[in-house]
């Protein structure tokens, strides 16, 4: 009995090891196609400037992402304008000039998450003493963020460039999927150039295109401050 046990530990410790393995493997391909680890722990904040069509119209995008999992969001499409704003635990959604409205709920959750949604994924995945919450990757490669409290989001890469193919995550019982179109390079590091987003519904099916990125530009104290979202303080940020 003895002089088969030994192995069998042995092979299941080896089963064990390869995914583990092959986990590491692909979070490296992905830290070095970015920019590598040394680049990336430089980087605070982003703030990045983008144009959207979506339902036949077309609008901006400003939003400011931070290493701590806060992000300010304004978006303009039409005549509709929205503010969003994470602080790392509450967060607030403005429509318009009408009063902030505190986000609880499903909307929490999915704002627990959108702090580290495209390029800012670079925030959770690549160092895990930032990550609030768990990461795993699944048998088919696909890595899988676990935010606490948020909702999950599945990355699938390109095989040949270690990048972002798609995002995917759940909302309600829509399938939201982003398809990472085309990249580019700003300070070293590799960020998403274009995105197409589907929702499952083509009324709202979105493109968007990144026009102007600033790695680690000045922000002012009250930008994540769910208390600060006032209309006069909206107009004066660019």
């Amino acid at each position: 009995m003895r002089s088969y046990r030994a192995p069998r530990v042995a092979v299941i410790m080896m089963a064990a090891a390869i995914p583990l393995f092959a986990a590491a493997v692909s979070l490296d391909r992905w830290a070095a196609a970015v920019g590598g680890r040394a680049a990336l722990s430089s980087i605070r904040v982003i703030y990045r400037e983008a144009t959207i069509q979506v339902a036949g119209l077309t609008g901006s995008i400003k939003a400011w992402h931070t290493a701590d999992g806060q992000y300010r969001k304004e978006e303009k499409v039409g005549p509709y304008a929205t503010v969003e704003v994470f602080d790392g635990t509450s967060a607030v959604f403005r429509r318009g000039t009408e009063p902030p409205v505190k986000m609880e709920g499903a909307d929490l959750q999915r704002a627990r998450s959108t702090a580290f949604a495209n390029a800012n994924v670079l925030f959770y995945v690549f160092f895990p003493d930032r990550r609030r919450g768990e990461l795993e990757i699944e048998p088919d490669g696909a890595i899988v963020l676990k935010p606490t409290g948020g909702i999950d989001w599945r990355v699938i890469l390109d095989s040949e460039t270690a990048l972002p193919k798609t995002m995917i995550h759940q909302e309600g019982d829509k399938t939201i999927t982003v398809t990472f179109v085309s990249y580019e390079t700003v300070g070293g590091i590799t960020l998403e150039h274009e995105i197409h987003r589907t929702t499952g519904d083509p009324r709202f099916t979105s493109d968007i295109r990144f026009t102007k990125t600033v790695l680690n530009p000045p922000v002012e104290p009250t930008l994540f401050s769910v208390d600060a979202l006032t209309a006069a303080r909206d107009g004066a940020r660019h």
